[in-house]
C-alpha cells in the first residue's frame, strides 16, 4: 500500500514555483525521490531520508542542487511542509521553523 503525498492547499502554488525554478536534472531527481517516498514512507532511510525530530523528516536529493523537503508522516499520509535548496552543511533554523509552523497550521486550521 502506498502513502498519500499531500501538499497543503495553502502552500501548493509556492511548491510549484520552487520546483519550476530548479534545473531540469534536479526536477527529475526530486520527482523520483518523491515517488520513492510515496512507496516506502517511514521505511525510507539514509541517504534518501533523515529524521529531524519527533515530528519531521527530511527528504534529501543530491547533485548540483541539493534539494531538501521537510515532511511529516501521519498514518499513511505524508505532508510536504517546506522545501529549499541546501547551501550549508547544517539544516537552516529558518527552514525548520517554517516547517514546524506549517505543521502546526495544517493541524489547527
Amino acid at each position: 500500500m502506498e502513502y498519500e503525498i499531500i501538499i497543503p492547499d495553502e502552500f501548493e502554488s509556492e511548491f510549484k514555483k520552487f520546483v519550476n525554478k530548479l534545473d531540469k536534472a534536479s526536477r527529475a531527481r526530486l520527482s523520483k525521490e518523491i515517488n520513492v517516498l510515496e512507496k516506502h514512507g517511514v521505511g525510507l532511510e539514509m541517504p534518501y531520508s533523515k529524521r529531524i525530530n519527533s515530528q519531521l523528516w527530511e527528504l534529501r536529493t543530491s547533485g548540483q542542487q541539493r534539494v531538501r523537503i521537510l515532511y511529516h508522516i501521519e498514518g499513511m499520509k505524508i505532508y510536504l511542509l517546506n522545501w529549499f535548496v541546501k547551501k550549508t552543511k547544517k539544516l537552516p533554523i529558518k527552514e525548520l521553523e517554517t516547517a514546524t509552523r506549517r505543521l502546526s497550521y495544517t493541524y489547527h486550521s
